[in-house]
Order: C-alpha cells, then structure tokens, then sequence
C-alpha cells in the first residue's frame, strides 16, 4: 500500500458502502491506487484494502449543504492524496480549497442536480434556487475533471467543460454472480433494494398487491432500504393496509450483499420510479443488477428504460401510476412461464454485453492516467 499513489473519495451524503462509490469505483481502483473513502460511516476502518474515515450523517439539510464542506477541509487534506474524487454538489466549495492546495480534483454528477432542484417538494423558492446553484456551478466546473453517470446529462454539461467523461453506473457481473438464481424462483415474492421514497412506487406496489389479493392472489413483497417516517406512516395511513401486512416484509437498510442474498427467494423485481426530471433520463442501477441475477422485471414505461426492458425482452413496463396495470403485469408475469424463462435468459446474456462494469472500468483508469500524466 505505502508504494502506491494515494487517492480519495470524498461524500457528506452517501454510505461508505453506496454501490457506485464503493463497489464500483474504490473496489476497482484500489488495484493500482491507495485509496480513502471518506464517507457516512459509523467509525474508521479497512475494509476489502479500502481505508474507510467516518463521517457524520447530519440530517439537518442546511448544514449538510452549508457546513459540511468546511468540517471535511482538515480530514481531506489530512490524507494527502494525488486525488480527491467529490461525490457530492455540497462538495464543490471543497473542491475549490483542495485545488488552492495544488490537488487534482474529479467531480462526480451522480444526478443532473440542477434539474433535481425542481423534484424536491422540501426546497421552496424552487427557480431561485434553480439560477444561484447554476451561477455557482459552471464556473466552479471548469476547475475540475468531470465524470458524468449517464449520457443523458451531457445536454447540460458539455457546454461547462471540454474533460468530460461518461461512466455508466452499471453492475460487475462478478460481484453479482453469486446471487444469480436461473431455474425455480418463487414468483409470488416481489422484490425492491433501494432508497424508500414515495416516487420510488411503494405505495402502488402495496395497492396493486391489495388487488391482487381481492383476486385470490396473493404476493409477498420484499424490500429492503430503510424507510422513513412520512413514508411508514402513508404505509400504516393505507385504508388496507391490515389486509395485506403479513404480506409485506421490510428489511431496512443492508448492504449489497446482504440485500441481494434475500433477492433470491423472489421471482419478479420490482422498479416503479414516478415521473421525475431524473428519473425519466436515468438510468435505474437497480435493473441492470436484476437482469444480473435472473431477475425479471417490472419497470416504469419511460422510453429510455424501455430500450433496456422491452427491447431486450427482459420485463415489462408499465405506467408506475397505474395501478390496476401493474397488478395485472404482476400477474401475468407470474403466469407465463415460458416468457418469464425467456425474461430470466435475456436479461443475462443482455446485461453481459452490454450493460455490465468491465466495459466502463477502463475509462475510469483512463481519466486517473489523464491527471497524473
């Protein structure tokens, strides 16, 4: 470890285990680089070569936003690294210090933020805020390397930055290997990993499980992500609810391993997102690691993720609003055995060439190789 370059990635938001920093890009990294993951972690430690330093999770939003930035100044710096790696808008007055200090600092864009302002119900004054965090950002921009997770973004970044890179957030097939289950899955147990919010769909997942089981239907529905007050109390709120509880089980939050060893009781994955300015240009990382373990799937009908679903005959789609429509997918999925094996197939041999990891780990050695050249 003492030979090799160091590096460091840095979050005020994310868990130390979230998929894209952790598994994706510190697992690969760490090969050729000593790397720090700074990140929401309960205490400090090494886990899997990654040196882990724990940061508080604050859940007041103004001072995460406001404040956090300035309590990572000494522990970034402490570290000493070649390069910092910011996953976070709050981030970028970090980076703007680091770079007073003669570091090469990468900008992560998990989301297009800018666009994300107008989804958030908590942020009032939503325009406002919209022009100062855009009169902020691209001159702050042009000072770092920019990596992009979806193409979709580059509409409203490449005109910020000519080093721009792309790099998917799509799955190691390795890592998800051994939850891949090909014959006999249990299609009447659904299953969701990921963050708990009302536009994530649960609501209408738990209705559509109510219809069904006024059909004589009944499903399990497994989820695991912690879930929060406003959403547990719409759950108990539902005037069904007592009908279907024994049918639901919530898991909190775990990590990947854990979440996906429950996945493989279950025979349909479920990613009903809302409509949002994100979500319907983004790619859900949670569909590429169903079609990894044999998971066929019911998605939102926006047409990005049908070129994924549909055309690749992976799952349906459907209106995630709709109810009756994904009670009826549900069903249906769980009926047709000879396309749900046809789903379990192509969603595999897809995921493989396509959308898997091994194809997006070398633009990331490349923009490495970029900055200390």
């Amino acid at each position: 470890m003492s030979g090799k370059i160091k590096i460091c990635h840095v979050s005020s938001v994310h868990l130390s285990f979230d998929t894209r920093i952790f598994y994706r890009y510190c697992k690969t990294l760490s090969a050729l680089y000593a790397v720090t993951l700074i990140a929401c972690h309960p205490r400090n430690e090494t886990v899997e070569g990654i040196d882990i330093k724990a940061f508080p999770r604050y859940k007041n939003r103004f001072f995460r936003v406001f404040m956090s930035w300035l309590l990572l100044i000494p522990k970034s710096l402490k570290i000493n690294a070649k390069i910092y790696h910011l996953h976070d808008p709050e981030l970028i007055p970090l980076g703007l210090v680091l770079k007073l200090f003669g570091k090469k600092v990468i900008y992560d864009i998990h989301e297009n933020i800018a666009e994300d302002i107008f989804d958030k119900d908590w942020i009032k004054n939503k325009q406002f805020w919209h022009r100062t965090y855009t009169l902020f950002e691209k001159p702050a921009l042009r000072l770092f390397e920019i990596i992009l997770a979806e193409d979709s973004y580059l509409k409203r970044y490449k005109s910020f930055h000519k080093n721009i890179s792309v790099v998917h957030n799509y799955c190691d097939i390795g890592f998800f290997d051994h939850y891949k289950v090909t014959e006999n899955r249990n299609v009447q147990h659904l299953f969701y990993i990921g963050v708990l919010f009302e536009n994530r769909g649960i609501l209408q997942i738990l209705e559509a499980i109510y219809l069904l089981k006024k059909r004589g239907k009944t499903y399990y529905f497994h989820c695991v992500g912690e879930l929060y007050t406003p959403l547990a109390e719409a759950i108990t709120n539902l005037p069904f609810y007592g009908e279907i509880r024994e049918q639901i089980i919530f898991y909190g939050r775990k990590n990947l391993e854990d979440g996906y060893a429950i996945s493989k009781k279950c025979g349909i994955g479920l990613c009903i997102i809302h409509r949002m300015s994100n979500s319907i240009e983004s790619y859900p990382t949670k569909l590429f690691e169903y079609m990894a373990i044999g998971l066929p799937s019911i998605t939102s009908d926006f047409p990005l993720y049908k070129t994924v679903v549909e055309e690749n005959e992976c799952g349906i789609t459907v209106n995630p609003l709709d109810v009756l429509a994904l009670a009826n997918g549900i069903e249906r999925m769980s009926l047709e055995k000879e396309q749900y094996e046809k789903m379990v197939k192509h969603g595999f041999s897809t995921v493989l060439e396509k959308y898997n990891w091994s194809n997006e780990r070398q633009k990331v050695f490349e923009v490495y190789h970029k900055l200390l050249s």
